[in-house]
């Protein structure tokens, strides 16, 4: 008797393990487990910078393995331009309240890093990707060659200096026309001026004008701009002359 309850049992466990065995027909298809793949070893430890060049990685992670290349070249570009030109400023606030038996303490700190710059010439040395069935992972190393190494920045700042040098080039020649005019212009003046003091005086305007009825003397008047008036209206086609005489 006790035999057959003992097969029994063991019949029935069997059963229930292949019952687990068996998958669901309407069970959800699982995403094939995938081993994280360890980060480079220049990830981890990057090569040594020296006197020529420095040297940034980063990783970016997204659905897209595009996105995730992009972002791990930006983080590792602005790592370069911290290195560079970043700067720190801390800020403290240390506060202690004593009473008795029971003290309060609290620290507050403040950390504000900020960095300008311009990357150029930065070159990718060597780069992975990696994909877990859902996302994408990529590792990118930079290196930013310094001083004379960067060709694109020597580049960038031969054509700076050409820029600049026409754009001096073409104020200076503005400012030498302009100086030669105005050194044309008051030595025109002090001609000018130079002849009305001492060169000679235009000729008088005639007092005697010859008409249909003989010459007729004009009135001699001092006024200067009368005197021109009266020689241009003279001086014009069909000019009539009257004489009055008054006892």
């Amino acid at each position: 008797m006790k035999l057959s309850v003992i097969a029994l049992a063991l019949v029935a466990s069997i059963g229930a393990a292949q019952a687990q065995t068996q998958p669901h027909p309407y069970a959800m298809n699982q995403a094939p487990v995938v081993a994280p793949a360890s980060a480079p070893g220049w990830f981890t430890r990057l090569p040594e910078d020296t006197a020529d060049m420095i040297f940034s990685a980063a990783v970016g992670a997204s659905v897209d393995e595009q996105m995730a290349y992009d972002k791990a070249r930006i983080q590792a570009e602005r790592k370069l331009v911290e290195m560079m030109s970043s700067r720190v400023r801390s800020n403290v606030k240390s506060y202690r309240n004593d009473r008795g038996d029971n003290m309060q303490e609290s620290t507050e700190i403040v950390v504000n890093k900020t960095a300008d710059g311009e990357l150029i010439g930065a070159q990718r040395v060597d780069s992975q990707a990696t994909f877990d069935g859902r996302v994408y992972r990529v590792y990118v190393l930079l290196r930013y060659p310094l001083a004379q190494n960067n060709s694109l920045r020597k580049e960038r700042e031969g054509a700076q200096s050409k820029r600049e040098a026409d754009l001096r080039a073409a104020r200076a020649q503005q400012d030498l026309e302009r100086e030669t005019q105005r050194q044309r212009t008051d030595a025109e003046a002090a001609d000018r001026q130079l002849r009305e003091e001492i060169g000679p005086r235009p000729d008088a305007p005639a007092s005697v004008v010859n008409t249909t009825e003989g010459p007729v003397k004009l009135l001699d008047v001092d006024n200067a701009d009368y005197r021109q008036k009266r020689t241009e209206a003279l001086a014009k086609p069909g000019a009539v002359i009257g004489q009055t005489v008054v006892r």
